[in-house]
């Protein structure tokens, strides 16, 4: 099952004044507490009011007994847990470095490039902030985050920067967050009670020289070889692989786009359909020898939206022996 990881939520206004606060202490000494073993009071617990508050908010709808709650979280916390695609917590920007950067002159680009390095690497560097990052990691309970580790878009500049990024870190923090590069890593990740991530980009890096098919996909191998396990095939729009959820032709996969398929299959690498159309998704899903996925989506006979998939697609994706992350 999936656990989504979050930061700093917003909750309406009416919800949150229905919420009478309650501090750690006081809930752990509670007469719902009290039914806990201790690991499951510290799984439930967080030295992070913004998650305390959010429990406290689902265990007041929710309201389960203590012993579905107990049962459950025990179930958590045996379990691989996974997040399909998704970001690991990221950190707070250091504001007295984004002025500095603006009081000399720093364009959009140099703020946005700036932001994006601190949010993804400070808490190497910081301790409060690697202190909060760790704490978002063990309250969720996540044993694995497939992680965007790439920028929309194809081109493998842009790629690359998250993934250095994210790459940084898990150098640095291995001992708590370590990077999977096959899942056995997963599994030793959670018998030593860390987490991991597994690398994915949100496009097929491809240089765009065309002057063969071949070269064209060699970046697919290079970016295996440091570490991305998982590639969307298409951002919402339409490029040479095939056409996104957002184009209105809904074409299908491209002759150079079925090559694409084969060279992740050979290596590898999750072809994933999230952000592609319902055609080029179909198509893939026919074209895939191995295991593929829609890692975010939704179901089209539930709520059609551009990003959804309709159930010929779904079937499709399942038949490969694959997953859709709902």
């Amino acid at each position: 099952f999936r656990r989504v990881l979050f930061r700093s939520p917003t909750w309406p206004e009416a919800a949150r004044d229905n919420i009478a606060p309650m501090q750690r202490r006081a809930f752990l000494t509670s007469s719902l507490g009290s039914y806990f073993t201790a690991a499951a009071a510290q799984q439930l617990a967080s030295p992070n009011q913004v998650v305390q508050n959010a429990r406290e908010a689902a265990l007041k709808i929710l309201q389960p007994s203590a012993g579905q709650l107990e049962r459950g979280l025990e179930l958590h916390r045996n379990s691989l847990v996974f997040e399909s695609y998704g970001f690991m917590p990221r950190a707070a920007a250091d504001g007295d470095a984004l002025r500095a950067l603006v009081e000399a002159g720093g364009s959009e680009a140099e703020y946005q490039d700036l932001y994006e390095e601190l949010s993804m690497t400070r808490y190497v560097t910081n301790a409060a902030e690697r202190q909060e990052y760790l704490d978002a990691w063990r309250t969720a309970g996540v044993t694995c985050i497939l992680q965007n580790a790439g920028e929309e878009g194809s081109d493998p500049r842009r790629l690359i920067k998250r993934l250095g990024r994210y790459t940084y870190t898990t150098h640095f923090l291995r001992d708590h967050v370590s990077q999977a590069v096959e899942p056995n890593d997963v599994l030793a990740a959670k018998k030593a009670n860390r987490h991991c991530v597994y690398m994915t980009g949100n496009g097929v890096p491809i240089p765009g020289l065309w002057t063969t098919v071949e070269e064209e996909l060699a970046y697919i191998r290079i970016f295996f070889q440091l570490g991305v396990r998982m590639m969307h095939l298409t951002y919402n729009r339409r490029n040479m692989i095939g056409d996104g959820c957002g184009e209105p032709a809904n074409a299908g996969l491209s002759d150079f786009g079925r090559a694409v398929v084969a060279e992740m299959n050979r290596l590898g690498v999750i072809v994933d359909i999230a952000h592609s159309g319902w055609q080029t998704s179909l198509e893939a899903a026919k074209a895939s020898k191995k295991p593929m996925v829609a890692s975010h989506t939704t179901c089209a006979a539930l709520h059609r939206h551009i990003r959804s998939k309709p159930d010929e697609v779904i079937k499709a994706i399942v038949d490969t022996g694959g997953l859709v992350g709902i």
